[in-house]
This record gives C-alpha cells, sequence and structure tokens, in this order.
C-alpha cells in the first residue's frame, strides 16, 4: 500500500470512529422544548428584565436601619438602598412586597417565585438554606444576650457572669419564627425560651422583669441601649466573638444566574459595620 492510500485508510477509518460514537438524540416536540426555555428562564434575569421590575420582599414589621418610614413617610433604610441600586443596575422598577408576618415567610414567598429576591435583613441558616440558596453574607454581626441587670445580679456576680452566661439556664426573650428562636436551642439548649411576636414586646417583657435576657444581634442590642435613657443602669450586654450572625439575599434555588449576578453585585458594595449602618441612618 502506498502512502496515499495509506493517508485515505486512516480517514477513513478515523470517519467510522466518529460515525460510531455519536449520539442520536431525539428532537423534543415544540411545545416540550417550550416549556423547558419558560421554566428554565422564569424568576431569573431574563424574566426580571422581560416584566421590567424586580421583586424584593421584606417583612410586615420595620426592621431599622434595615428599612423603615422616615420622616417624611418614605420607605428607607440600607436594604431598600441595596434593592434600589440592584433595580437600577438592571434597568427595571423596584417593587417592594411586604406580604411576610416574620423572617421565616419570607422564604415560601422566594421558593414559590412570589418574589425574585428577599433582601430583609435575613439570617442565613441552615434550616432556610433547605428551601433557598442565599448570597455571601452582605453583613456579619456578632450574637448578643442583653440582660435585665437587676435580675441578673441576683443570679450572678460580675466577676462570674462570662461563665454564667456560657452554662446559661435561665429564661431568654426571642422573636418567634426568628433565627434567633433557633439559635436559642442550639446555644443555650439548658435556657427556657420565650417567644415574642415583635422584638420590641421582648425588650418590653425584658424591662419588667418577666424575663431575665432576650437574644438578637449587636445591632438591635446597641438600639435599644442608644434608645432608653439610663439604659446602662438597666441593662448589661454581652457579645459573642464566637457566635456570628450574617445576613445574606435569599434567591429561588433554581435561579442560579440571578444568584450569580446577585453576588457580583454585592462584591462591589462597601463592606459597614453595625455602628456604621447605626450612624448613617440615625437621623432618617
Amino acid at each position: 500500500m502506498n502512502v496515499s492510500h495509506k493517508a485515505t485508510a486512516r480517514l477513513l477509518v478515523t470517519f467510522f470512529f466518529m460515525l460510531a460514537s455519536a449520539v442520536f438524540v431525539w428532537p423534543q416536540d415544540s411545545d416540550s422544548s417550550s416549556r423547558t426555555s419558560d421554566s428554565n428562564r422564569y424568576g431569573d434575569i431574563e424574566e426580571i428584565i422581560s416584566r421590567g421590575e424586580l421583586r424584593v420582599a421584606i417583612t410586615e414589621v420595620d426592621q431599622p436601619p434595615f428599612y423603615f418610614m422616615d420622616k417624611n413617610g418614605k420607605l428607607s433604610g440600607y436594604d431598600i438602598d441595596l434593592a434600589t441600586k440592584m433595580a437600577e443596575e438592571l434597568g427595571v422598577k423596584l417593587v417592594i412586597t411586604r406580604e411576610a408576618p416574620s423572617f421565616n415567610d419570607l422564604i415560601p414567598l422566594i421558593s414559590s417565585g412570589k418574589a425574585d429576591l428577599a433582601i430583609s435583613k435575613l439570617s442565613r441558616t441552615l434550616t432556610r438554606s433547605k428551601f433557598v440558596k442565599f448570597s455571601t453574607p452582605y453583613m456579619t454581626f456578632r450574637q448578643g444576650i442583653l440582660f435585665n441587670r437587676l435580675q441578673l445580679a441576683k443570679v450572678a456576680s460580675e466577676d462570674s457572669v462570662n461563665q454564667f452566661v456560657r452554662n446559661y439556664t435561665g429564661t431568654i426573650g426571642v422573636i418567634a419564627k426568628s433565627s434567633y428562636a433557633n439559635y436559642a436551642k442550639e446555644n443555650f439548649p439548658k435556657a427556657t425560651a420565650t417567644e415574642y411576636p415583635s422584638w420590641n414586646a421582648a425588650v418590653d417583657a425584658l424591662t419588667r422583669g418577666e424575663v431575665l435576657s432576650v437574644y438578637r444581634d449587636e445591632l438591635e442590642i446597641k438600639r435599644v441601649l442608644a434608645s432608653i435613657p439610663n439604659s446602662a443602669l438597666l441593662f448589661k450586654p454581652i457579645y459573642f466573638r464566637d457566635l456570628t450572625d450574617p445576613i445574606a439575599i435569599a434567591v429561588k434555588s433554581s435561579n442560579t444566574q440571578l444568584l450569580y449576578w446577585v453576588n457580583i453585585f454585592l462584591e462591589s458594595q462597601p463592606k459597614m459595620t453595625a455602628d456604621q449602618v447605626l450612624e448613617k441612618y440615625a437621623n432618617k
């Protein structure tokens, strides 16, 4: 066999194996293809741009400084500013929905597609992650406990408070259906947790001495201390370095493109501490 024939033979063998290894795919009917395309796009960036609005869920109850009605009757706050910037980047209108009575009630709004994002000072937890995906945290707080100082003095000395807290067996007030209701069970299993409909209700119970402590993040505890005269005489705060509360944005699990976009957007935003956020929105 001459060189030309050898080359021809190699080409034929190569072509044969290419045919043998090819996978035949039956074409989908047009309706099935359309349904798959719509399913993949629904609620993601293409759908958001097509409808012309970004739907963002927050809770019914204000959470200053993240979202609240300011002195001019306008919805303001850190989360509102964040959502506004996102809508502007996408070139669409921002629509805020406030159907969720609690933080946990935000999750079904996202998983069902009724809202695109939950930007609502929402703690990223394992339980919630079963139903939605979370962005990288855009803020992380230390967890803290605020004690009724008078009641605390009856059960622990000033020098033994830290040890007392680590083996805490007292009463602890938390917001119902919140991440801190779960955190209390995980971090203080010997304590007796009492759930309240709101943070203000929990703090009122603490002031009256109905519970020995309340449990939340450092920002909320600092807001209480700043808002009540002579708070240093009434309360004692404890902040934990090893217990944190990551705040993130919830996205429907199938909306991977949107989640990727959100994370890139958050990378471009300046990071702020609890004190900086409180200072920025203090007079609004």
